[in-house]
């Protein structure tokens, strides 16, 4: 009797050890051949899953992606008040983006190659980055409606303020190596108190 494998486990088991060497190699450095090695796959059990290395990769973003929307949906959803929920997701993004800073690097250097070689990526990233824009506007909109933030607290720029503490913190991990987390959550964390109604 043939054993039944379960393909939704395996394919997110192969993501897995595809952002691993991803972080350790580098996107341009990794064939499809390597990807197969590493997953313990043969190449032609790979191309059930995946059509190719890129999709492999997108497939790892989403994944990392697909873990914090999950947890922001939690969040969002409990009653506690706005700002609490801004710091604990806040927390959740930052802690992800500290424990993927090796595959932040292949990002950043893949998202670089790509406009080098004439891509737009403006409107992918986007696409990866909309979601917890949107988010956070709408708890920063939430708390100025219903009182917890100070009345004049405008939203849009809030949102953007606090999504560059994310960038800010991507960049440093990616090309200096200097930031820290602790230092990143205290900005986010003035930030909040500062548009708190006292």
């Amino acid at each position: 009797m043939k054993a039944s494998i379960d393909h939704r486990a395996r394919k997110q088991e192969i993501i897995a050890q595809a952002i691993r060497l991803f972080a350790r190699e580098g996107y341009r450095n990794v064939s499809f051949r390597e990807l197969s090695e590493e997953c313990g796959v043969a190449r032609t059990v790979l191309y059930r899953y995946f059509r190719d290395k890129r999709q492999i990769f997108d497939s790892a973003i989403s994944l990392v992606l697909v873990r914090i929307v999950q947890k922001h949906t939690e969040i969002v959803h409990s009653k506690l008040p706005a700002a609490v929920r801004l710091r604990q997701i806040c927390t959740v993004v930052t802690a992800t983006l500290f424990d993927n800073r090796e595959f932040l690097y292949v990002i950043i250097d893949y998202v670089m190659a790509r406009k080098h070689e004439g891509h737009d990526m403006s409107r992918r990233i986007m696409r990866f980055t909309i979601g917890l824009k949107r988010v956070m506007h709408t708890l920063l909109a939430w708390g100025v409606h219903h009182g917890e933030f100070n009345s004049g607290v405008k939203p849009d720029i809030l949102t953007d303020l606090l999504y560059a503490q994310f960038e800010s913190a991507v960049l440093r991990l990616a090309i200096s190596g200097d930031a820290v987390q602790t230092d990143v959550l205290d900005r986010i964390d003035e930030i909040l108190k500062g548009i708190e109604r006292k």
